[in-house]
C-alpha cells in the first residue's frame, strides 16, 4: 500500500534516476480498499501489521516523511514528490484487496467477484479523482487493471466501464480515462460489436492493453515454433484484440500500459518476444508503460523483500540491472511521430534486438549500428524499390554473401531494391544476379558492422527454429530524428 522501494533509497532520488533514464511517467498502482476501507491507517501501523521491522526501519531511514502519514496521504504525498521531480503519474487501480494481482481465482477480476464489488469500486475511482482534481501531475486514472476470470462477459463489462468513465470525467474533466479491456486486458474485441456510449470525453478517452511473452499460452512458442511465423502471428493478434481501436472512422489513443521481460536477459523466449513487440511499438510510435520499476518488494505472497527479475532496478535499488538497457530503450523512449512537427517523414533502419539503427560514416563508405540519437535518414517508396539515402541520393546496396553492405550510386541494378519479406515483415532483403535472397544482417553478436548474408527461415518452413533476429531490420517512419 506503499510505492515499492522507500526502505532502500529517497524517493526523490528514485525519481531523479527515473528522469535520468528518460523515463517521463509513473503508473502508480493502488488498490481500491486503500481509499475505501483502510485510508485513516498509518504506513506504520501496516508496516507493523506485517511484521516488516527491516524495511520499516529502512523507511525511517531514508522516507522518514512517509511513516506517520495515512495510506491515502502517502500515496498523494509520493505523487508530489514525483510531481516535482518532473514525472507525470497515471493513478492505476490496479486491484480491490492489496495484495499481489493477479491470478484467475483471487476474487478481484470481474465486477461482481467476492472482492470486486462495483459500488465500492465506484467510490474508490471517485475518491482517487476527487484527492487529485486539482493536480496536475496526475494526467491520468485507469479504471481498472487486467480484468479477467470466469465471470467475464462483455455486457457486464460494458455497464460498469461506463459507469467508472463517466464517474472520474464528472469530477475530473481534465485528466485522461484510460480503459482496459477482457482476458488480462489482452482483448478490446468487446468494442467492436458494442462500443462505450460515452463519446470522446473531450479527446480524454484512452483505451490500454497489456501483451507479454506468455500472454495467452506458454511463452515456449517462442522458441518451439518459427520466430518470424510466431512473431507474426502474436502481432497480427494484437492489433485484431487491441490495435483496430487506433484505426477507422473513429481512432481512439492506445497505450500499451504493461510489457516487459527479465531484464537479466536469461530467458531466450522473453528476449524474443521483446525484440518482435518493439518493432511493433517503435512502427507505431506507442506510448507505453514497463512492467517494471520497481527491484524488490516490501511483501509479497508471504515473503519479506523478494526480488523481481522484470525490475529495471536490482534488488539493491542501486542500479540498473540489464547493462544494455539505455541503449535497448533509446528509441522507444522517443517520440517519432509529431502531428504538429513540420518536418518531412523520412525513414530510419532500426534493429530490434539491439536498439540500435543504422548510420552511415561521414565519408560514406562504412554502414553500422550504433545508437539512435541521430540515425542516418532514408528513403523508400515500397517493396521492390531501392533505398535511398537522403542527404546524398546514394543506394543501399548488397555486395554479396557476408561481404559489408556499401552505398552506391547503382540505384536500379537488383541487388540495390529492396523488400520487407517473411511472415515478420523484419527482413530486409535483396536479389543476387543469380536469383538468390540476402538480408541485412549485423555480423556477430558483439559487431556493429552491417553485412549482407543468406536470409534465414523467411520461406515459411516450419521446421526452421534458428533465432533470426540479427536479420530483423525495420524501416520506422519519423518527423522528429
Amino acid at each position: 500500500m506503499l510505492i515499492e522501494g522507500l526502505n532502500h533509497r529517497p524517493l526523490k532520488d528514485l525519481a531523479d534516476e527515473a528522469i535520468k533514464l528518460r523515463f517521463n511517467c509513473v503508473r502508480l498502482t493502488y488498490a481500491t480498499h486503500m481509499f475505501t476501507r483502510y485510508a485513516n491507517r498509518t504506513i506504520e501501523e501496516n508496516f507493523d501489521l506485517l511484521d516488516l521491522k527491516q524495511a520499516k526501519a529502512g523507511l525511517a531511514q531514508y522516507n522518514p516523511f512517509v511513516l506517520n502519514k495515512t495510506i491515502a496521504e502517502a500515496y498523494e504525498a509520493v505523487v508530489d514528490v514525483l510531481g516535482a521531480s518532473g514525472l507525470m503519474v497515471i493513478a492505476d487501480n490496479h486491484i480491490s484487496q492489496p495484495r499481489w494481482c493477479c491470478s484467475l481465482d483471487d476474487g478481484n477480476g470481474f465486477f461482481g467477484n467476492n472482492n470486486f464489488d462495483p459500488q465500492e469500486w465506484l467510490q474508490g475511482l471517485s475518491l482517487v479523482a476527487q484527492r487529485f482534481r486539482n493536480k496536475s501531475t496526475v494526467v491520468g486514472m485507469s479504471l481498472r487493471n487486467e480484468i479477467r476470470g470466469f465471470m467475464e462477459n462483455a455486457n457486464d463489462w460494458n455497464k460498469y466501464i461506463t459507469q467508472g468513465v463517466t464517474t472520474i470525467h464528472n469530477i475530473n474533466s481534465e485528466v485522461l480515462v484510460i480503459v482496459s479491456g477482457l482476458n488480462y486486458d489482452n482483448d478490446l474485441r468487446c468494442l467492436k460489436e458494442k462500443p462505450l456510449n460515452v463519446g470522446t470525453l473531450d479527446n480524454k478517452l484512452v483505451f490500454e492493453v497489456h501483451l507479454y511473452s506468455f500472454s495467452g499460452d506458454s511463452e515456449s512458442k517462442f522458441v518451439n515454433q518459427p520466430l518470424n511465423d510466431i512473431c507474426a502471428n502474436i502481432m497480427n493478434g494484437f492489433i485484431d484484440h487491441a490495435g483496430f481501436v487506433m484505426q477507422g472512422s473513429n481512432p481512439f489513443p492506445l497505450f500499451v500500459s504493461e510489457y516487459g521481460y527479465d531484464q537479466r536477459e536469461v530467458n531466450d523466449a522473453e528476449n524474443r518476444f521483446m525484440s518482435c513487440f518493439t518493432a511493433q511499438l517503435v512502427l507505431r510510435d506507442l506510448d507505453w508503460a514497463l512492467w517494471a520499476w520497481q527491484g524488490s518488494y516490501y511483501f509479497r505472497e508471504g515473503q519479506a523483500e523478494p526480488g523481481e527479475s522484470f525490475g529495471v532496478l536490482d534488488s539493491n535499488w542501486t542500479q540498473v540491472k540489464n547493462p544494455n538497457f539505455a541503449k535497448k530503450f533509446q528509441l522507444l523512449q522517443t517520440m517519432l511521430q509529431d502531428p504538429i512537427s513540420n518536418t518531412s517523414f523520412s525513414y530510419i533502419i532500426y534493429h530490434p534486438q539491439s536498439g540500435q539503427c543504422i548510420q552511415v560514416s561521414n565519408d560514406n563508405k562504412e554502414i553500422f549500428l550504433t545508437n539512435c540519437s541521430t540515425p542516418t535518414r532514408w528513403s523508400h517508396n515500397n517493396d521492390g524499390t531501392p533505398i535511398k539515402m537522403s542527404s546524398t541520393g546514394l543506394c543501399l546496396k548488397a555486395s554479396g554473401e557476408g561481404l559489408e553492405a556499401s552505398l552506391s550510386t547503382d540505384c536500379l541494378s537488383q541487388q540495390s531494391v529492396w523488400s520487407a519479406i517473411s511472415n515478420s515483415k523484419l527482413h530486409l532483403a535483396t536479389f543476387t544476379q543469380g536469383g538468390k535472397s540476402l538480408c541485412l544482417q549485423i555480423d556477430g553478436s558483439s559487431s556493429s558492422k552491417v553485412v549482407t548474408s543468406s536470409c534465414i527461415c523467411t520461406n515459411g518452413d516450419p521446421n526452421c527454429l534458428q533465432d533470426t533476429r540479427s536479420q530483423w531490420f525495420e524501416l520506422v517512419g519519423t518527423n522528429t530524428l
